[in-house]
């Protein structure tokens, strides 16, 4: 492992302090709920799940258990406060909110399969991307190895919502050898 790599990882390590850091411009996920697996999507600051609850309220459990598992990373607007409801949910809220809560606890049941953020480093914002399980950033670093602070604390930020190929240990392998 060369010298410069092992400053990253230790710089990666001071990153994943700061969730904050990431800024998700949008996402694609698979929702693995109690019954089925759900399509979410977060674009242009909305929300979108395929699920029956959503298009009755225009929000659901698998949602809001997104929105706290990603709160930090989250513009305003994608934030749970920010929801608004296509129907007063009632007393129906109590259920969802419980769910929520319970499907957070769980950060595996959410599947990222597409991200794009911006990452605010340490001395500029880097584009972030994964797709198919490849990451990608826009930082120099990136470009000659293949792996970069930014890429390595989102990994380890996200780790149990990504898929094996995303996750800190193949990447960093190869980036190594």
């Amino acid at each position: 492992m060369n010298s410069s790599m092992i400053g990253k990882i230790e710089k990666a390590r001071r990153y994943t302090q700061e969730p904050e850091r990431i800024r998700i411009l949008t996402l694609a996920a698979r929702f693995h709920g109690s019954n089925d697996d759900y399509a979410l999507t977060f674009e242009e600051e909305r929300w979108h799940c395929v699920c029956h609850s959503f298009a009755q309220f225009g929000s659901c459990a698998h949602i809001m258990a997104a929105q706290r598992l990603l709160a930090p990373m989250l513009p305003e607007a994608g934030h749970y406060e920010r929801t608004a409801w296509a129907l007063d949910p009632g007393s129906s809220m109590i259920g969802k909110l419980e769910k929520a809560r319970r499907y957070a606890a769980e950060p595996e049941r959410f599947a990222l399969a597409r991200l794009d953020a911006t990452f605010h480093g340490s001395n500029d914002d880097h584009a972030l991307t994964v797709r198919d399980g490849q990451w990608r950033c826009a930082c120099s670093f990136f470009g000659q190895v293949d792996a970069c602070a930014h890429v390595l604390a989102a990994q380890r930020l996200l780790a149990p919502m990504l898929p094996a190929s995303a996750r800190y240990g193949s990447v960093a392998l190869a980036a190594t050898t």
